[in-house]
């Protein structure tokens, strides 16, 4: 099906450089950005949209997520000292009523809330630690979703760690569970990867809250990557992965949302979260969260410049973007189709309320979600859907 052309008017961009000064146009078209031209200047377009000045930038990309959690309250009572005293506490949820509840929603619908979950916050492309599930690459699943992957949980809670490193294709990423915790068993496990042979140029590593200096330079010279997950690690254990060392290693580092089980609401404020390490600026963070993601994640990475993919979004305000607001998202588009904006931007679509403010989204979706949530009531208890009446 193609994708009517799209013109956004009076945008400002937000590029590789930083936010241009003048307000430009931006023309999609056939899943590409076409051209920019000088405001006003830009050709007719089958769909137009007045911007009046409002931020066009990447769409956020989430390196990790559990899109099957995305209905689960926060399970657990925070501090640990490590995901095995954390697992060992809520031993799978089995006796916590609420988990309960949220496992009596399919998980082919709890995988789709979660993709929700991550549009609403302004991602355009996310990860999904776990099985793969062939919804996830619907053209109607709300967002991009890296579907050629393998995966293990944690050294410690995966049976010949292994055999799930299968690939010799070193564009298809590993995503494991490392160093997640602040004890001597954490501290030791990128040592547990080497030993497997495991830690290689594929390797993804999420959480990393206990490496050390020597681990991150063990990481950089075997061009293994990095998932920092701010908002979950400080929920749960009280610390985070050392940033500064990571980067000053040479490692490269994206940045995960986690999912709602380990205390977090979504990307934008595990993105608001990141901002208050204070370890970036604000350009620097931003950059995190789309390319510097995108590059970790293997996804692709949208952008304003022509020829590159339209998963972008619009914002009223990247200082509240940056502090985790949702309200700061005015659309959101993913190859060029609008899919989530404000009653301005997206007209067509179907109304419904999100923190209090009026918002659209795209009609298959919205009727989807809808449904859902009149069906299972109960996954009105996570945070991210407490406040969206639709």
């Amino acid at each position: 099906m193609r994708v009517p052309r799209l013109v956004l008017r009076n945008a400002r961009l937000l590029g590789g450089d930083g936010l241009e000064p003048e307000p430009a146009d931006l023309v999609l078209d056939g899943g590409q950005v076409r051209e920019r031209t000088a405001a006003g200047q830009g050709p007719r377009g089958d769909t137009e949209i007045e911007l009046e000045g409002r931020v066009v930038m990447p769409g956020l990309v989430n390196a990790h997520d559990h899109l099957d959690f995305s209905v689960f309250p926060p399970l657990g009572k925070p501090p640990y000292t490590s995901v095995y005293d954390w697992a060992a506490e809520i031993a799978g949820g089995t006796n916590d009523p609420e988990a309960q509840a949220a496992l009596a929603v399919p998980e082919v619908d709890r995988l789709f809330l979660g993709g929700v979950r991550n549009l609403l916050a302004g991602v355009t492309a996310v990860v999904h630690h776990g099985v793969f599930h062939r919804s996830l690459v619907r053209p109607d699943f709300p967002v991009r979703v890296q579907d050629r992957y393998q995966f293990a949980h944690s050294p410690g809670l995966t049976p010949a760690l292994r055999k799930t490193y299968r690939s010799t294709d070193r564009r298809i990423p590993w995503f494991v569970h490392v160093a997640e915790g602040v004890d001597d068993r954490a501290r030791a496990e990128v040592s547990a990867l080497v030993e497997a042979n495991v830690l290689r140029q594929n390797t993804v590593a999420v959480h990393a809250i206990a490496v050390g200096e020597d681990d991150a330079r063990l990481m950089a010279e075997k061009e293994a990557c990095v998932v920092w997950c701010p908002e979950s690690n400080r929920h749960l254990y009280g610390a985070t992965a050392p940033f500064a060392v990571l980067r000053a290693a040479g490692v490269r580092v994206g940045l995960g949302s986690d999912s709602p089980v380990s205390g977090v609401r979504d990307a934008l404020s595990n993105l608001a979260a990141a901002r208050g390490e204070g370890v970036l600026d604000d350009f620097g963070l931003l950059r995190l969260a789309t390319h510097d993601s995108a590059v970790v994640a293997r996804l692709p990475a949208g952008d304003t410049a022509p020829g590159a993919v339209p998963d972008l979004i619009v914002v009223d305000s990247v200082e509240a973007l940056l502090a985790g607001r949702r309200d700061a998202v005015a659309l959101v588009l993913r190859e060029g189709r609008p899919l989530y904006g404000r009653p301005e931007t997206l007209p067509a679509g179907t109304a419904l309320t999100v923190d209090g403010g009026e918002r659209r989204l795209e009609a298959s979706i919205a009727r989807r979600l809808a449904g859902l949530v009149k069906r299972y009531p109960q996954i009105r208890r996570s945070p991210w859907l407490s406040t969206l009446a639709c």
